[in-house]
């Protein structure tokens, strides 16, 4: 399964959630089930900086929320919230 895949199920399933469709049953019942869970911390990606003219934040250092891609020329990433673009290297 490609991540492209993986990621378009996965926001699939989060509208659902939010609308309120999902899970269904059928979702549910073919999950495997996990015993004795507990959550487990793990490092994300996320990228530091100083941003400009942020929607919320203005100008600030920020740490933004877990990057899903980067362009392949290093000019801007696509975060949980939202896009940023990159300042040319020197």
């Amino acid at each position: 399964m490609d991540l492209a895949f993986k990621i378009e199920r996965l926001a699939a399933d989060l509208r659902a959630i939010a609308d309120g469709s999902g899970p269904t049953h059928d979702q549910l019942v073919e999950a495997p089930l996990l015993l004795n869970w507990h959550l487990v911390p793990i490092p994300a990606v996320a990228l530091g900086g100083l941003v400009l003219d942020h929607p919320r934040l203005g100008t600030t250092r920020v740490t933004t929320s877990m990057v899903y891609a980067i362009s392949p020329d290093k000019l801007w990433a696509r975060t949980l919230s939202r896009y940023y673009r990159f300042q040319p290297p020197a």
